[in-house]
């Protein structure tokens, strides 16, 4: 048995969505769906009110040493990240974001309001992340978006990262 490219398994992944709906996922409190400009989101299904919890992240820890992570892992600790199940997989950055995480427990983190947010409003929060070559432009469409999905204090690195990406022949 061999191990499925990256391409095979987007398209099989695109397969088990439809057909099973491993990707979907409500309750009376959130839900994810379709954000209609990049893939899904979690949105909530009811008002939320600064301070309130709004849902714990799960999913499986793996070891930091043995791991390159993925489009979803979130830092847990100093030793160990969390590949989040659904929904915490599902959220989306945002350069204004309306949530913040917070370590709920030794293996969950929380995803808890910073603002009144209303239902039907995606729910997101700023990923933060370092600089590097592989940073994706930011598409959250905040009045105060930096462009990259990178944290505020990252941005001018990013900037040369990029020009730096231009002047690469292809």
């Amino acid at each position: 048995m061999t191990a499925l490219d990256k391409q095979r398994r987007k398209k099989l992944q695109a397969v088990v969505d439809k057909d099973y709906s491993y990707r979907s996922y409500y309750d009376d409190d959130i839900e994810v769906k379709s954000t209609g400009r990049c893939g899904f989101g979690v949105y909530a299904a009811r008002q939320f009110q600064p301070g309130e919890l709004v849902f714990e992240v799960t999913g499986q820890l793996i070891n930091k040493k043995h791991y390159e992570g993925s489009e979803y892992v979130m830092d847990l600790d100093e030793d160990w990240y969390l590949e989040p199940s659904t929904p915490g997989a599902f959220m989306n950055h945002s350069c204004s974001p309306n949530c913040e995480l917070v370590q709920l427990t030794e293996f969950s983190l929380g995803v808890v309001a910073i603002c009144n947010i209303e239902a039907e409003t995606e729910i997101s929060f700023d990923y933060a992340w370092e600089a590097f070559d592989w940073n994706p432009k930011c598409q959250c469409g905040a009045r105060n978006c930096r462009g990259w999905v990178v944290s505020q204090d990252e941005v001018k690195k990013m900037k040369r990262l990029a020009k730096g990406r231009k002047k690469k022949p292809r």
